[in-house]
């Protein structure tokens, strides 16, 4: 009933495929040095292998006495190196790391070492000791695989994790179904047998290859997808940071004109009143003030641009001076309180500038209108930075205090908005501000 050429045949199908097969990945490799990919094309080899020395080729080639001479002692070797090579792409495709390995991934090395000395010694014993029954070798072999197999694609099924795994362990369960047939029923040959054993391990073969491919080709499909989404997101960072630039140059453009433009206009105006005035002490020392202004504006602004100044300590820091300074030039006695300062927290300069400023309008605000004697200026950082500025002066209105009036206090809360931060403005003693900001958030 069944015909002996079919073994030769369905060898020679599937042997072609698993040349197709290994092409195809092999240029994959060479455009994308996917590590993963060597594994397979090992597995692809050595299945070629396998099924090269079932078509009959190496009689049409080398002759009958070479065929037979090497079926008969190297046949063992190679379906053995065949399996091994299966197994090592099935541990590679589930990608378990090494805390993770249950026990028989974890000894893989140990058994594959195992099973090429059964293959080694099997040859050898072939070819210069041999016994009279190979049965229970060959059949103590069979048992340890099928075993081994199984565990492993338990193991497998309950590790797996994405569907390029599963794809793979179906693929696996086909192929063992096909093994475990081929056993049985090469237990007790039979001529009468629609398909014979070793070609129930070829379909399985067969199959087991279009399921790898289609693994293979669905991982490749979620890797440029992977790729494609993270050149995006990296094209979208671009962009903003583009944005943020442009946003910035516009700041200190809208900047340097509202602050050099109308300094640099009364200057001019003062100096023309200056030339027409007999006496020009006044006038004089107008603009010595205008231009002391004008320079300190453009020192802050140059602070606030530079990046090297872009750390919370760096900000504690340059608030402290300034307030050193104005306050003592306006005669009111300072206290400053500054907590530990956690290393390495960046404050972008948008937010510098934001936080900066308000601090100088509340500063201004202190000198200009509290008439106190004693302020207090006090900065810590718990999750997010609290800057709180307090004087003894006569308080600040209702009205005020809830941003009904003044420009400053309005553009104070304006500026903490736009960075997320919070202000509140509380009469104690005095006027108390607190401002909230939550700097080196992700």
């Amino acid at each position: 009933m069944h015909n002996i050429n079919i073994e030769f045949v369905l060898a020679l199908f599937i042997l072609g495929a698993a040349v197709l097969a290994f092409i195809y990945h092999a240029v994959l490799y060479f455009f994308s040095r996917d590590r993963f990919l060597i594994h397979y094309l090992i597995y692809l080899f050595f299945t070629g292998l396998f099924l090269y020395s079932k078509t009959g080729l190496i009689a049409v080639q080398f002759g009958n006495n070479s065929q037979t001479y090497i079926m008969y002692a190297f046949r063992e070797a190679i379906q053995i190196i065949y399996l091994c090579s299966y197994f090592n792409f099935i541990i590679h495709a589930i990608g378990i790391s090494g805390r993770e390995k249950p026990f028989l991934f974890r000894f893989w090395p140990a058994t594959a070492v195992l099973l090429l000395l059964y293959a080694a010694l099997f040859s050898i014993s072939k070819l210069y000791f041999p016994l009279e029954d190979y049965t229970i070798p060959f059949v103590m072999a069979r048992v340890f695989i099928f075993v081994i197999t199984g565990m492993m694609l338990y193991q497998s099924f309950r590790l797996k994790e994405i569907k390029f795994q599963l794809i793979i362990l179906i693929g696996c369960t086909v192929y063992l179904l096909c093994g475990l047939i081929s056993f049985v029923v090469n237990l007790e040959p039979d001529d009468s047998m629609l398909i014979y054993p070793l070609e129930w391990l070829m379909i399985g073969s067969f199959i087991d290859i279009i399921f790898f491919s289609v693994a293979i080709g669905y991982r490749n499909k979620k890797t440029w997808e992977s790729l494609n989404l993270s050149l995006l997101e990296e094209a979208n960072k671009v962009i903003e940071k583009q944005a943020e630039l442009e946003n910035e140059r516009n700041r200190i453009a809208a900047d340097m004109h509202d602050d050099l433009g109308s300094g640099l206009t009364k200057i001019t105006y003062l100096s023309q009143m200056a030339v027409r005035n007999d006496d020009a002490g006044e006038s004089l020392l107008k603009i010595k003030t205008t231009a002391s202004a004008l320079v300190k504006n453009m020192s802050e602004l140059i602070w606030v641009m530079k990046e090297e100044n872009n750390t919370l300590e760096d900000l504690t820091s340059y608030i402290r001076a300034f307030a050193s300074e104005y306050f003592e030039s306006n005669h009111i006695a300072l206290r400053f309180l500054i907590g530990d300062m956690p290393e390495g927290i960046v404050v972008n300069g948008t937010d510098r500038r934001n936080i900066f400023l308000s601090v100088k309008e509340c500063c201004h605000n202190i000198v200009k209108h509290a008439a106190a004697t004693q302020a207090s200026v006090g900065i810590e950082y718990a999750e997010c930075l609290s800057i709180v500025i307090a004087d003894n002066g006569k308080g600040i209105p209702d009205t005020a205090a809830r941003g009904k009036t003044g420009n400053g206090l309005q553009n104070m809360a304006y500026r903490m908005t736009s960075i997320k931060g919070t202000m509140e403005i509380l009469n104690k003693n005095g006027t108390e501000v607190r401002f909230m900001i939550p700097v080196g958030r992700g």
